[in-house]
């Protein structure tokens, strides 16, 4: 009996030893990389225009090192990367785990509204040496609100409100903070780009003062007296200073909000041309009472990319750029490059005036960007009458139409540009 006993407690000793050095199944291994930004915090308010810094942590929770990681940052909103700063960058060879590193970018506000900003990292596992999947991955994401400051608003005259030549009339304006800060030493002043000019005596720019967040000014008004017929723009801008940073600066550009009007001086004809985005080929329903370009584009050139004509070589015209293209007549055609949808408005004649000729329009063999000087609609026929026509063609929204021959009797229509092929020299005589 002692022996069996003996036998079965070695029997016992050797399981429970075959138990315990049993081998434990292995835990998965890998990286996993996770950005926390730190700075600004979600929902700051940042003054449109100035400059600010994304800061984030680079965080390796995974169980074995990364390598190669890499951050990269995206921005839905009205910011941008300061010059030279590039959207990825690589922050660490070799990240352990449990490691965290840091990463930063410099950013810069262009206006206001709600910025989203996100910060999403990449790399390669220390075990796999492969890319880190995306399951392993984990992004972050803050949104600022870009505060503009200051708002004008032009209380009169309206928008074409028209006046007779050397009548005198008031520009009232009041502006208000629109921010959470409080603004001092604003400013309002005037700026008039053709056919006006402030009354002797008054100065272009009046003083409101302290303006605290939320708060309207009193009206502020100026006098004017129109010098001679035509369109006038008539621009009221804010200035001002605030407290950014426990520092008082003047107030960023991007956080003013100038206002705009229009005002019709003396006796002359109007018409108006629909602008979309992008390219539009047009031409100038009446002759314009000035025809330089910048005149002529005055109530739209913040939408203005480029305007072209062609007369057997390309000339050209973009805001702020040299340029061979410095008048736009009645009579010819334009291609012109829209940032946004407007209206263009024309002032101008229908006729030349007292003694001059009427209007006359020479074209050359081959193709010519023709316009269609005319109020009122008219059969390609009949405008172009005694001329010898090949084909003629038009654009409207992204899509080229031609007008079929060879009886043409197909409409021109008001503002709409032309490219027409003569197989002769000519005349048009609208």
């Amino acid at each position: 009996m002692g022996k069996i006993c003996s036998i079965l407690l070695i029997l016992a000793l050797v399981l429970s030893f075959s138990v315990v050095a049993a081998p434990v199944s292995a835990q998965p291994q890998y990286s996993e990389v996770t950005v926390n930004i730190t700075a600004p915090l979600d929902s700051a308010k940042i003054v449109g225009g100035t400059e600010f810094t994304v800061s984030a942590n680079v965080t390796n929770n995974g169980s074995v090192y990364a390598f190669d990681v890499r951050a990269t940052i995206e921005i839905s909103g009205n910011a941008t990367l300061q010059t030279g700063e590039v959207a990825t960058k690589d922050i660490s060879e070799d990240l352990p785990a449990g490691n965290t590193t840091q990463v930063s970018w410099d950013l810069v506000c262009i206006g206001g509204g709600t910025v989203n900003i996100t910060v999403t990292p990449s790399g390669k596992d220390g075990l796999t040496h492969g890319i880190i999947p995306g399951s392993h991955l984990n992004h972050d994401m803050v949104s600022i609100i870009q505060e503009q400051v200051l708002e004008v608003f032009i209380v009169e005259p309206a928008n074409y409100d028209a006046f007779n030549v050397t009548q005198y009339f008031d520009v009232t304006a009041k502006v208000k903070n629109i921010s959470s800060l409080n603004a001092t030493e604003v400013e309002l002043t005037i700026d008039i780009d053709r056919y006006a000019e402030l009354k002797a005596g008054e100065d272009a720019t009046q003083t409101v003062g302290i303006l605290d967040s939320l708060d309207t000014s009193t009206n502020v008004t100026w006098t004017l007296e129109c010098t001679g017929d035509g369109f006038s723009r008539i621009t009221v801008s804010p200035s001002g200073k605030v407290e950014i940073e426990e520092v008082e600066e003047d107030i960023p550009d991007d956080a003013l909000i100038p206002a705009t009007v229009t005002v019709s001086q003396g006796d002359f004809d109007t018409a108006s041309i629909e602008l979309d985005e992008g390219w539009n080929l047009i031409s100038l329903p009446l002759i314009p009472l000035k025809s330089d370009i910048e005149v002529v584009l005055a109530g739209i050139m913040e939408d203005v990319i480029s305007v072209w004509y062609w007369a057997g070589d390309w000339y050209s015209y973009a805001p702020g750029e040299p340029s061979n293209l410095h008048f736009m007549e009645d009579g010819k055609a334009y291609w012109i490059n829209m940032e946004a949808a407007r209206m263009l408005n024309i002032a101008g004649t229908e006729m030349p005036e007292g003694g001059d000729l009427p209007p006359a329009y020479d074209v050359v063999v081959g193709w010519n960007m023709v316009g269609f000087k005319s109020t009122n609609n008219a059969t390609a026929e009949a405008y172009l009458y005694g001329t010898e026509v090949a084909r003629i063609y038009w654009f409207k929204n992204g899509t080229w139409h031609t007008i079929p021959g060879p009886d043409y009797t197909g409409d021109m229509e008001p503002g709409r540009g032309y490219w027409v092929a003569f197989t002769e020299p000519g005349t048009i005589y609208p």
